[in-house]
């Protein structure tokens, strides 16, 4: 039996997302919470109340997420369309669907605060915005802010267009103007040229300037990239490569100084409803590796995550599992094992090692970069090259793996900029991955393994920082 066929078979589970046409409406929509910095918290779907939000949490219709004083977290979709909540903010996902054309409808209210949509799903998608009990729809490719002042509430477009449905007078709002929405006003609203700029402004460009760089760094699937949520993760943190038997492959950097490492060594089980409790990794690339694929061990190399059939369709992903299961694991390695959902009960997260209030990374590995230093002050873009930061395993980042606030400032992010990589032959030619980085990015040496070309990290990879999505929000 194939390693696809196990996965759907042994989790006996199978999500299709709207990647081709369906025959009716479907609810069965995943996204994910890829970010969480402060405290934020969530609700699931089926009103147990707000707790603690996990990285990496399954996000579905009904789900409400609040970020505190000092909370920011941002939710991706399947197709990389993003929202992003500033401090003291509040929505809920009031559609997450796909309709009867194929097409997926995303309707977020926002109840309070600061939140930025940003679209980049396909054109015949909807996205709404519900503010103020106003409906607001957003273009394809557009970016809007959308702020509650008192009673009013504001959308100053930064990219593309919306338009605003005022008691049935649809009014078109185009890039770098803004409108607000006023009971008091006698017309309803007002439309003026001209965006407010805020300091919050600053780390919602970097998180998309991060996603856009990171999510089209490997054309790895016949010329297509892989186009779905948590891509951009893998590729910031890890490498791909071939293995004979496996095909593609992902490791993270740095998993060979840290013997005692396995996949599901720190992270949270988090309930969902129709699958139960699924895994949700404290790691920032914790997404597609626990929720497609499987995860496997080879001596000499270690663990290692392989997608088998998920993404056969050019890049596309076709299936969803609660947890990924483990394939050929070491000697003494115990699996995972779900717990069981009690019955008429309360359902809350069950925490797994330290999930403190910062991404959990390896040692010897990349650093989550701290995106939440832009808002204030960006010549505080990275520590210094001697700091420590704490981690899962209890030990500190090597001092190789922090830039310097000079070398983020060189290309103006507090992140580094990724490899460009040639390409090997693509999935269905029997050959996968990127075979070097070229110079020019920053990056340390390249090698080649006995399993294929890897290009590998090793000096000055990550901007250091303590704050960029953190695992979870202290209670």
């Amino acid at each position: 039996m194939s390693a696809c066929k196990w996965i759907v078979y042994s989790m006996g589970m199978l999500l299709v997302f709207a990647t081709v046409a369906v025959h009716a409406t479907s609810h069965v929509r995943i996204v994910r919470l890829s970010y969480v910095d402060g405290k934020v918290q969530m609700e699931r779907a089926y009103n147990q109340g707000l707790e603690r939000a996990i990285l990496n949490s399954p996000v579905i219709e009904g789900s409400r997420i609040v970020t505190e004083s000092d909370g920011l977290a941002e939710i991706e979709f399947e197709n990389k369309t993003t929202v992003r909540l500033g401090e003291a903010t509040e929505v809920r996902f009031r559609q997450l669907l796909v309709n009867d054309a194929g097409d997926k409808v995303n309707e977020v209210e926002l109840v309070r605060g600061t939140m930025y949509f940003d679209t980049r799903g396909d054109k015949h998608d909807i996205d709404r915005v519900i503010a103020s009990d106003r409906t607001f729809v957003l273009r394809h490719d557009s970016q809007t802010r959308f702020m509650t002042i008192g009673d009013r509430v504001q959308a100053s477009v930064m990219k593309g267009e919306a338009s605003l449905d005022n008691n049935g007078q649809i009014v078109q709002v185009k890039k770098n103007d803004t409108l607000t929405v006023d009971a008091a006003n006698a017309a309803g609203f007002t439309v003026a040229q001209g965006i407010d700029s805020l300091p919050l402004d600053r780390w919602n460009n970097e998180r998309a300037a991060y996603q856009t760089a990171y999510s089209n760094t490997s054309d790895i699937y016949g010329g297509n990239h892989l186009g779905v949520y948590g891509f951009g993760d893998l590729a910031y943190y890890g490498d791909f490569m071939n293995l004979p038997g496996y095909g593609l492959a992902w490791q993270p950097y740095g998993i060979s100084s840290w013997a005692a490492w396995n996949p599901y060594l720190v992270g949270a089980w988090t309930f969902l409803n129709g699958f139960g409790y699924t895994w949700a990794s404290a790691y920032p690339w914790g997404w597609m590796p626990y929720h497609y694929g499987s995860w496997a061990y080879q001596t000499g190399l270690g663990w290692f995550w392989y997608p088998g059939n998920s993404f056969k369709g050019g890049g596309v992903a076709t299936n969803w599992v609660a947890t990924a299961p483990v394939l050929n694991p070491p000697a003494g390695y115990s699996a995972p094992v779900a717990p069981v959902a009690p019955a008429n009960a309360p359902r809350p997260s069950i925490m797994v090692g330290r999930v403190g209030s910062t991404a959990a990374f390896i040692p010897d590995g990349r650093v989550p970069p701290n995106f939440r230093s832009v808002i204030n002050d960006r010549s505080g873009l990275a520590g210094t090259t001697g700091s420590t930061y704490a981690t899962a395993g209890g030990a500190g980042v090597h001092p190789s793996r922090a830039v310097t606030a000079t070398k983020a400032a060189q290309n103006a992010h507090v992140f580094e900029a990724p490899p460009q990589h040639t390409l090997m032959p693509s999935m269905m030619n029997g050959g996968y991955g990127p075979s070097a980085s070229t110079s020019g990015s920053g990056f340390g040496t390249t090698h080649s393994s006995a399993t294929g070309m890897r290009g590998s990290v090793h000096t000055g990879s990550s901007a250091a920082g303590h704050s960029g999505g953190s695992a979870s929000s202290p209670k």
